[in-house]
């Protein structure tokens, strides 16, 4: 096969165009979650020099921004998570996911690393209350 034949990688000098200059810029979740996709914790903070350039604000507005959409992951986990069903109203009201939201932003912690810590908090909670129960029984 030659190279006419393979159009696919052809652009007219031989070389291979570059993926990423190809891409169309997108707003909104997607454009959230291209950038975060295969990115590791210790990367997340340098994203929201990206997220400015790409809805066109300021820095703070843009670490808003990504503070936000990890908010918004978090309550989405929280909502599928089999150990924290019916919990959401009391996570709401008793937790500050907004705090957490934002050290995931800053590559502090990670998502998981929140829904970890929101299950063990959960788990002390209902062990708490079943010990009381008992102790103000045989008290």
């Amino acid at each position: 096969m030659n190279s006419f034949e393979n159009r696919d990688n052809f652009d007219g000098n031989g070389s291979k165009s570059d993926p990423i200059e190809n891409k169309i810029v997108s707003k909104g979740k997607n454009a959230l979650d291209s950038l975060h996709e295969n990115i590791v914790k210790e990367k997340e903070k340098d994203l929201n020099l990206k997220i400015s350039d790409i809805y066109g604000v300021e820095y703070d507005e843009a670490v808003e921004i990504h503070i936000n959409y990890h908010n918004l992951r978090i309550k989405r986990m929280i909502e599928k998570s089999e150990s924290l069903v019916g919990m959401k109203n009391f996570i709401d009201h008793n937790f500050d996911l907004k705090n957490l939201s934002a050290q995931v932003a800053i590559g502090q912690i990670t998502e998981n690393t929140c829904m970890d810590i929101l299950i063990g908090v959960m788990k002390n909670q209902k062990e708490t209350k079943i010990r009381d129960r008992y102790i103000n029984f045989y008290s």
